[in-house]
């Protein structure tokens, strides 16, 4: 049965209220939309029914992670000599950064951090370095989570927190696809050089989509790629999930070292004894949270969001404390949440909840001391982020700011309204198994956006 739905002022919060547009003819809906000043539930179709929720999550771990960390928090990565009877180590020792080496904030790039290991090494007169030591053991344990999907956990948004994480987990593989339709594509290069096999299954094909998929482990030896790229391309690039990057971070820095004058022999995993006891050359700080938490939002980044997971963990930081840290924080802050949760980003298709729980979790934000960080890290309709391409005419660009999320037969976007009267809403809107197209269903979305902004 199709979802119509008319404008309509709730009498009481649980009551379903009808709306003047399709959402899904044969899909699932929940949504919710509230009044942040009076607390009165404008439009609401079950809104209580737990949906999956994608990329919706970010929202529940971000917000989490700005109350118990602060806006102010930072992640630090050490930088150690060892000297023992004339044999020089650099040990580093792992904080769970998630943007060490990122290109997107200037102080992190690696060549920065690289930079500075150098000046401090020469500041030592330092010529010769045995071994980097790579330290990622801040992270113990099991590396995905229990209900990520085989087709994500080789691909770049599916890489997985590591206590040296390093250029976003992400390596970069360039394939050559041939100019008939259905012939097998070759690999050009991996950048970087990853020490597994890749075994390539793609074929080319007539259109422009990128339906390549990279399939693997860290701890596989032999990784596929199957799917299929567009024909007669040179260098067609899909993006990876880095195995082992605190291996990587070794090996450049030890290939940036000898360039510059340093020789080093060897990237290596520290035995457990051996602490790092050393002389610290430097500690690089991460980027602020705030800072963070934009590139979450805005950009939907799943690394960086379970990271987060992880560094509000209460006891050793893994999946299992950091999920119950966050369900546990919201049903304090909102006792009806009824979130279940796997992951902090959303890419498990297991995560459930309704638009009433994130309705009132954005009403819980709204009125936090850091509500003004908390904003400004969501995507504004029409202008940025993941919302940049919905709501751009006039009258309608920049009257939302929120979130978005989306994966097969997913499709949901929260955050807060500012009507054409200068009232400010709470929405939420969740679609689930639906068979009309991605266009058509942001299409019908947007129509129910635009009458929220519309309301005096």
């Amino acid at each position: 049965m199709a979802c119509r739905m008319t404008p309509h002022v709730a009498e009481q919060e649980n009551v379903d209220k009808p709306y003047s547009v399709d959402i899904t003819r044969h899909g699932a809906v929940s949504m919710m939309a509230m009044d942040l000043t009076s607390g009165e539930v404008l439009m609401s179709h079950r809104a209580d029914e737990r949906m999956t929720p994608a990329s919706l999550t970010k929202i529940l771990t971000t917000g989490a992670a700005l109350d118990l960390l602060g806006p102010d928090y930072r992640y630090n990565t050490r930088f150690y000599l060892q000297a023992k009877s004339g044999v020089n180590n650099l040990y580093i020792q792992g904080g769970a950064d998630p943007t060490l080496g990122s290109d997107r904030f200037d102080e992190s790039k690696a060549e920065v951090i690289f930079a500075n290991v150098l000046r401090s090494l020469q500041q030592r007169h330092i010529t010769s370095i045995n071994a980097i030591l790579v330290d990622n053991s801040c992270l113990p344990g099991i590396s995905h989570s229990s209900k990520r999907l085989w087709e994500d956990m080789g691909n770049y948004y599916g890489a997985v927190p590591n206590g040296l994480s390093y250029k976003e987990n992400t390596f970069y593989l360039t394939l050559q696809s041939p100019s008939g339709s259905g012939k097998s594509v070759s690999i050009v290069e991996t950048e970087p050089e990853l020490a597994i096999e890749l075994q390539c299954f793609v074929k080319s094909a007539s259109n422009n989509k990128d339906s390549a998929y990279i399939y693997g482990h860290p701890d596989m030896g032999k990784w596929y790629v199957s799917g299929t790229i567009p024909k007669a391309r040179d260098a067609f690039v899909i993006k990876g999930a880095l195995p082992h990057p605190e291996m990587t971070l070794g090996r450049e820095l030890k290939t940036f070292l000898n360039d510059n004058g340093i020789e080093v022999k060897s990237v290596e995993k520290p035995d457990k004894g051996n602490l790092p006891n050393g002389d610290l050359l430097f500690s690089h700080a991460s980027p602020e949270l705030r800072q963070m938490i934009g590139v979450i939002n805005k950009k939907s980044h799943n690394l960086f969001a379970d990271h987060l997971l992880f560094s509000i963990s209460k006891g050793q930081a893994n999946w299992d404390n950091g999920i119950r840290e966050v369900i546990g924080f919201w049903k304090e802050q909102v006792p009806e949440f009824s979130a279940t949760l796997f992951d902090g980003s959303g890419l498990s298709p297991f995560n459930a909840f309704s638009a009433a729980d994130m309705v009132n979790v954005l009403k819980w934000m709204h009125a936090h001391e850091h509500s003004e960080v908390f904003k400004h890290s969501l995507s504004v309709a029409g202008v940025d982020g993941t919302l940049k391409s919905i709501l751009k005419e006039p009258g309608y660009k920049g009257a939302l700011i929120g979130k978005s999320g989306s994966m097969n037969g997913v499709l949901g976007y929260c955050g807060y309204i500012t009507t054409q009267s200068g009232k400010e809403l709470a929405f939420c809107i969740m679609a689930n198994r639906f068979t009309e197209p991605f266009s058509q269903m942001r299409a019908n979305m947007e129509v129910l956006m635009k009458e929220l902004i519309e309301r005096n």
